[in-house]
């Protein structure tokens, strides 16, 4: 039994009470020993129920050490050495059918057919697409990063049938030609997008929308000024950043990425205006505050080449056959150097993990409130 010692304001309170006649001693030890013997009864029964929460805690942390220890963490896959295999074969044999398809057969049969064209580019997406599909196991991300890669050709397969056929079977011009090629890829491709959101299925969808976009624009005439496919193109690429910012496009990195590729090739196409240089300026800048205030470093390197690559073009149309744009490259090298020391102390800044004892950190205890008669 757990020793209980004297409880000092009970024996004050019996003894007042003896004092005043309303007890006598025997009854006072009487109570005592009774109040004394339930408090010992009482930490008996606390006891042993820790006892028994410290024994069943002491139980499962030795079966949990003993599942990590024969099993893998949940919610990682061990990689052996089969997957990779079957992932490297895939890659080759994908890589030799398109390779045997497409420049072999122009070496071995020069004056090849344009049925016989159609029939290796269709053999080729059905097998590739069929293939890909075959592999089922989503657990093993070998097998899913092979099955992009398969789907991706199975894709290029379906635009080169389809600018085959239009432009040696029906004889159309290379901007309906591009046309078709593109649109049959974007519809084509949408459809393994869906089975598998990947990002390889939607990058191979949104060049196959922007390049439709671009061509059809182009086959409205053939005095289409260049910049009017690039206002198109960029306003897709925005359009794509949207969606893929609400969740609409998935994955979202992957469409950040190619909306920022989209922004980028859109405002080179409109640089033969002057609006065109604003455009493109602005959108060197807008990624470079995209990279900085979400701390992407593709965005920080995209913005980066794009403001390399407007820079220099801008000074030399406005300033010709002067220093100007070996200046412009100086400054903004200098800039984004800059910008990259800020960065890195910003982020030296923001994530030094703080101690306990940090001034932030440091939290002070509350005081218990003070009892009237400890106040007085």
């Amino acid at each position: 039994m757990v020793r209980i010692p004297p409880d000092a304001a009970l024996n004050a309170r019996l003894a007042r009470w003896v004092a005043e006649g309303l007890l006598d001693a025997g009854q006072a030890e009487r109570i005592e020993a009774a109040e004394r013997a339930r408090a010992a009864e009482g930490a008996d029964q606390a006891g042993a129920a820790q006892t028994r929460t410290g024994e069943a805690g002491a139980a499962q942390a030795r079966t949990a050490r003993t599942g990590a220890a024969q099993a893998p963490a949940a919610g990682t896959h061990p990689v052996g050495r089969v997957p990779l295999v079957v992932e490297a074969l895939g890659y080759l044999g994908a890589a030799m059918a398109v390779v045997a398809g497409f420049l072999a057969v122009d070496q071995l049969w020069p004056d090849i057919p344009t049925g016989a064209q159609l029939a290796f580019a269709a053999v080729a997406a059905v097998v590739l697409g069929v293939a890909g599909a075959l592999l089922r196991d989503a657990a093993e991300p070998a097998f899913m990063r092979l099955r992009g890669v398969l789907w991706l050709a199975s894709t290029g397969s379906v635009a080169a049938f389809a600018g085959v056929l239009a432009a040696r079977a029906g004889d159309f011009s290379p901007q309906v030609t591009a046309l078709t090629a593109a649109g049959a890829a974007t519809a084509y491709g949408i459809v393994p997008w869906l089975v598998r959101p990947a990002p390889l299925q939607q990058l191979a969808v949104f060049a196959g929308a922007a390049v439709t976009l671009a061509a059809g624009i182009e086959c409205l005439g053939d005095d289409v000024p260049l910049w009017v496919p690039g206002v198109g193109v960029w306003l897709l690429s925005a359009l794509w950043g949207a969606a893929a910012h609400r969740g609409r496009v998935l994955p979202r990195e992957t469409g950040y990425v190619a909306a920022a590729l989209g922004l980028l090739v859109g405002a080179q196409l409109t640089m033969n205006l002057a609006a065109g240089h604003l455009l493109a300026l602005a959108t060197a800048g807008a990624l470079l505050a995209l990279g900085v205030a979400l701390r992407k470093v593709w965005a920080l390197l995209l913005g980066a080449f794009a403001t390399l690559e407007t820079v220099p073009q801008t000074a030399e149309r406005y300033l010709p056959g002067s220093l100007a744009a070996p200046l412009s490259i100086l400054v903004v090298g200098a800039v984004l150097l800059v910008l990259a020391l800020l960065l890195a102390r910003w982020s030296s800044r923001t994530g030094t993990p703080r101690g306990p004892n940090s001034e932030s950190n440091r939290t002070e205890t509350p005081r218990p409130p003070r009892s009237p008669r400890a106040a007085r």
